[in-house]
Order: structure tokens, then sequence, then C-alpha cells
């Protein structure tokens, strides 16, 4: 408490000194508080007394039952005050005393932790939790942000805690902890299911009677898209970085597992890591990984990185735009010697790696703007290719949606046999702000909602039905039959694996994802059954 002058207490045992004069004073206890002198209390022994200055004028006489029933109003006051404060936030809070008994606990806590506030409340945290931040908190005197924690073994928080102090020393701590579980087990699914597929990946390959070319699986003959194969093609087997330049969907991904397989380093592990979707706070964690006892709820044995797992093979940096410039540095050092530390270590991590980066950003005018280093520029650009977008090779239309067509008729059991060509003349005239992968999802659909063998134009989204309506198709862009340029397309893919299959109609089959009745049907129909004998004899 302030006080406005220094006031001083004669007490009395019994009734006030008859040499007082307290004639026109105020007795009131409350009157007395707003007058600043609750810093006296602690010397009251008698339930009356009376205040004075320090020229012995009394003041008025201290009713103590008066006092103490105003102190409690202002108690209760401030619990409540604490209890609104401790209800509208997302955050968990918890609040120790200097014995570590807990004195707040609120409503998020209680559905985290399983706790209730009557339950916990008075007792000692650690009945409850071990390994705590807001117990060293507090035995530190020191102030903790953003610091990642696991309580418990199922639960992922990131908490910010400070002590509570007064008059310069400690008497006790608050934690505030944001819930980042769901996050975390999300990114480990995610990372146990890219392992499962890559080990279901290099099953498949080692099955294979014979090695398909990795590139075929970029369709498309138009000039830009063959020239970027060329290029990519020339360089796979190097340890050169390569850059992959696009707009979101056109196959940057695709493009950077068809250099991975093309390299010595097939069938070693190919690891994504997509520097846009982990936050920035787990980031180092996830990509290097940590010792034990490098934070509280660390592992006994650690956990190795992303960059160890891709050990002896490739790592694909997707979105390399989106790394934040504190993360720019440390990566750049990798790149530049292979080694890093784990999180909490001291002993430098070596790693054999292959590094393909990706981005739809405009690098250079990051470079220019200070939001993304240039010595990490230059370090990544060594060669650099751009996938075109769709719109830009609208030639290559009609066989993608051919390709797709048979992918879903096999996935969804549809025998779809044509394609009206309206449909392809709308396909082909639209832009596909979304590429490939928007293209691809357009056939999907398709093949699901139609009803019959051949889809119409009524199969067709509702936005792409109005488009065609809409849409003059340039004529530089159009084949000038429909028909004919599919027939062309699927002849040269039949032929290509055919080629790829040494001539055996069942590989041939099984890499185009169709029946081999339906191949012989098609190779009927477009006259190769008299003509596959130069593939060889094996006719089976």
């Amino acid at each position: 408490m302030y006080l406005e002058k220094k006031l001083l207490v004669r007490d009395f045992l019994a009734e006030p000194s008859p040499e007082a004069d307290l004639t026109g004073f105020d007795c009131r206890g409350e009157e007395i508080l707003e007058h600043h002198i609750l810093g006296i209390i602690p010397a009251l022994r008698e339930k009356n007394m009376v205040v004075v200055d320090d020229t012995g004028k009394p003041l008025g006489v201290l009713v103590l039952e008066q006092v103490v029933e105003r102190l409690v109003d202002i108690i209760r006051d401030t619990e409540a005050t604490l209890s609104a404060v401790l209800g509208v936030t997302d955050d968990v809070i918890c609040m120790i005393d200097n014995q570590e008994n807990v004195m707040g606990w609120n409503r998020k806590a209680e559905l985290l932790y399983g706790i209730k506030c009557a339950d916990i409340l008075g007792r000692s945290i650690h009945n409850f939790f071990t390994n705590l931040v807001v117990t060293r908190v507090r035995r530190e005197d020191r102030e903790v942000y953003a610091e990642y924690h696991q309580p418990r073994s199922d639960t992922h928080v990131l908490i910010n805690s400070l002590p509570i102090r007064r008059d310069g020393r400690v008497i006790g701590g608050v934690s505030a902890e944001k819930d980042v579980t769901e996050v975390i087990q999300l990114n480990r699914a995610l990372s146990r299911a890219s392992y499962q597929v890559k080990c279901l990946k290099e099953a498949i390959e080692k099955n294979e009677i014979k090695r398909v070319d990795p590139f075929g699986k970029l369709y498309g003959h138009h000039p830009r898209l063959k020239s970027v194969v060329d290029v990519v093609r020339r360089a796979a087997p190097t340890e050169a970085i390569i850059m992959i330049r696009g707009e979101s969907g056109t196959g940057k991904e695709v493009l950077a597992r068809a250099i991975h397989e093309a390299s010595d380093r097939a069938g070693k592990p190919f690891v994504v890591v997509n520097c846009g979707a982990i936050p920035t706070e787990l980031f180092e964690s996830e990509i290097f990984g940590y010792e034990h006892g490098a934070f509280t709820g660390a592992g006994p044995r650690g956990k190795p990185g992303l960059l160890e797992m891709a050990n002896e093979g490739t790592v694909f940096l997707d979105e390399i735009g989106e790394l934040p410039l504190n993360l720019q540095v440390k990566l750049l050092r990798v790149l530049q010697e292979r080694v890093f530390y784990r999180v909490g270590g001291s002993r430098p991590v070596s790693v054999n790696i292959r590094i393909i980066a990706a981005t739809n950003r405009p690098l250079e005018e990051m470079v220019n703007s200070g939001e993304f280093r240039e010595d990490l520029y230059y370090r990544l650009n060594v060669i650099s290719v751009e996938m075109p977008p769709l719109r830009e090779r609208r030639s290559d239309i009609p066989g993608l949606i051919y390709h797709f067509l048979q992918e879903y008729c096999q996935l969804y059991g549809k025998n779809i046999s044509r394609v009206e060509p309206g449909v392809v003349a709308a396909l082909i005239s639209y832009s596909w702000p979304g590429n490939v992968r928007e293209l691809k999802n357009t056939v999907e659909r398709m093949v699901v909602l139609a009803e019959k063998e051949v889809i119409t134009e009524r199969d067709l989204p509702k936005y792409l039905q109005e488009h065609a309506l809409t849409y003059d198709l340039p004529r530089e862009s159009a084949p000038s039959d429909l028909s004919a340029a599919a027939q062309r397309t699927e002849r040269e893919i039949i032929l290509k694996a055919l080629k790829d299959a040494g001539g055996n109609r069942t590989v041939t089959a099984r890499i185009l994802g169709v029946p081999r009745s339906t191949l012989y049907y098609k190779m009927n129909r477009l006259g190769l059954l008299k003509g596959n004998k130069r593939f060889g004899s094996q006719q089976k």
C-alpha cells in the first residue's frame, strides 16, 4: 500500500484512552481504509484501536471486524476477476504458489488433462505431473516463451511460463500452454504413410520384369515439356542440385520423383519436406531431429530428423520460398557441408543426400526484397527448369484425358469407351488455373458420375459447361479432328508401352493399367496387331 503520509498506531488493551479527544471522528473502518492505512493492519492486536498521526493527533478508531469484512470483499472481487480471466482464454492456464501447490486451474486445463479443478486446487502439482516447466521457472526465476513441452506421453504443447514476483521475490509461477498435439500426430502419421508408400513402391519395383522409364510418368509431347525432360534426364545421374519452378499443380513433385528414380539413388529414400507446412517452432526438431534430454518430454532415445531418414537418398524441398529467413541460414550450412547437429546435441551428424528444390514463387524478387537469402538462392539454383502450365501446352490435354480416364475406370470399375468431342473441346479451351492436378480431378469426377459408357457434356462440371458455351477454342490449340487426335495419342501410348515391355502384351496391359482383353480390342481397332511383330516374339 502507498501512504500519503506517515501514520502511527496507539494500541489500547481495553477502552480508548480518556485523553484522546475523538469528537467528530467517524469510527467506520471502511472510511479509514479509504485513507490508505491498510498497511498498519499487521500491527493490530485488539478489536479497537486509535489511529494517530506523527503529532499524536487522533484520526479515528479502527474496528478490526469491519476491516476483515472489507478485506474479504476485496479478496472475493479479485477471485471473481481472476476466474473470468482464466475462463476467457483458449490456452491451458496453471498457477502454483511458492510450495508448488496448485492455486489456479482453468476449464481448458480440465478438458486437456481430464483433471477437475476441485481435485487439483490446493494440492502439490507433483502429485499429477513430472518434469514441469512452471516449477523450473519458479525455482530458477526466469521466463520461458514458446518452448516445446510434453507434460504427458500423449500430449504436446507450446508453453509460455513466468515466475510470480512480489517486492522482488518469487512467490509462485504461472504457465500458459497451447495444445499442438493434433499437429504433431498428423505430421507423424504423414511421415509413416510416406515411408509405407516408399517401401511398397520399392517392393513393386523389385518385382518388375523391366524397369519403366521414370520420365514416362510425365505424360505429354509438347516441346516445352520435352525440353524440361531432356535437361533433367541429363542431370539426373549427377549430384547437381536441381531447382524446379512452376505453378501449383504442374507436376513438380512428379518430376522430382522421376529424377530420383533415374539417378543412382533409385531404391533409396525419397523424402518430401514441405517447407510451408511444418510450423516454424517445430521445423528444426523435425528436419534435424533431437537428442535425449534436448527438451522436456524428449524421447529416451531421441529422434532422427527427416534429413537422417533420407540418408543415401534424395530430399525434395517443396515450397522452398516459404522457408523463414532464420531457417534459411541453417539449411544453407547443410547444403554446403552435409553436416548438422540434432537439437540439443553436440555430435555432428553427416548425411549423404541429393537435393531437389521446388517453388512457385519468384525467388529473384524475394532476393531483391530481402525475403530470401542471396547465397542460398545461388546454392539452390544450379540447374533450373520450369514446368509449363497446362494452358500453354493444350495439345497434351487429349492424351492426359485418355490416361486419367483409363486410370479411374480401372479404379472405380467403370467401362467408359468414349468421350464426346464436345467434352474434349471444352477441356482444351479451359485455362486450367490448377493445371494437371485440376484436370485429373475433373476427369475423376466425370468417371464417377457418368451414367453411360460415353462421357457427354452433361457430365462436365457446371462451370466447365458454362465455359464451353462462352469460350471460342483457339484455332492453334484445337486439333482439326478431335477423334483422330485422340486415336493418334492412344496409338502412341500403346506403342510406347509395348516397346517398354519388349512386346509382351501381358506386361503391356499391366503397364497401361487395363485388362488384356481391352488391350487386344484397342490394338485391333488401331491396326496394331499385325504391326507388332517388330517388338519381338513374346506375344502372350
